[in-house]
């Protein structure tokens, strides 16, 4: 997108926020409620993808950047751990209204079901620490057993195609497994069961795996 800058003024004022250009592909934006929010605008053109390196080298030239708006939101797994290790947030326009009207430091903005995860994992007591290894994954430090990486998924139903993937966008990450957290999901289909068998990666829902988180996949 050749001007994404005012791409994202135009959907700013469609939800009542007034922007201002700074240098270097800044927006300073405005709100009631909170400080004003820096954000570094990028725009990519059909089928690229922003990766690691480009967030390294956007916040060499931009060293006071907070917040990175990607559009359209293609965005590499690895993005998301560089980000939290650098305290920046990386999303598309739609989570930059969520952080602009809820978070007072839009560089901690987690999105809802980040949140939802985060929340539920980080107070099990088998948890020792928690990391982001991608968009919906997370490597996770146990105090007795070993680490274990997951995926995971909000969907409602779950299909052996949205398994092979999800495997296969995540193929970097090396998933030990895949978690359903949406709470409105009671089970899996023979063919989804098998999808995963097939892969030698278990499928498993939110809470059954909270329950053994300290006891199993050791």
């Amino acid at each position: 997108m050749n001007d994404v800058r005012g791409w994202i003024e135009k959907k700013l004022a469609e939800n009542r926020f007034s922007a201002t250009r700074l240098p270097k592909h800044q927006l300073q934006i405005a709100r009631d409620r909170f400080p004003d929010a820096r954000v570094l605008c990028v725009g990519l053109d059909h089928r690229e993808v922003f990766g690691a390196e480009n967030l390294d080298a956007a916040l060499a030239d931009v060293p006071d950047t907070s917040f990175v708006v990607v559009v359209p939101a293609a965005i590499s797994h690895a993005v998301y751990e560089r980000a939290e290790e650098l305290g920046v947030c990386v999303t598309g326009f739609g989570e930059l209204i969520d952080a602009l009207h809820y978070d007072e430091d839009v560089a901690r903005h987690v999105d809802r079901q980040g949140q939802y995860e985060r929340r539920r994992l980080t107070r099990n007591r088998a948890v020792k620490s928690l990391k982001r290894k991608g968009y919906r994954a997370y490597e996770i430090e146990r105090k007795k057993l070993r680490s274990l990486t997951i995926v995971t998924t909000d969907d409602y139903e779950i299909t052996a195609d949205r398994i092979y993937s999800l495997l296969e966008s995540y193929e970097e990450i090396n998933p030990n497994l895949i978690v359903v957290t949406n709470p409105n999901c009671r089970g899996f289909s023979t063919d989804s069961l098998q999808a995963a068998a097939r892969s030698g990666i278990p499928l498993v829902l939110f809470n059954e795996f909270l329950d053994d988180l300290g006891s199993k996949w050791t």
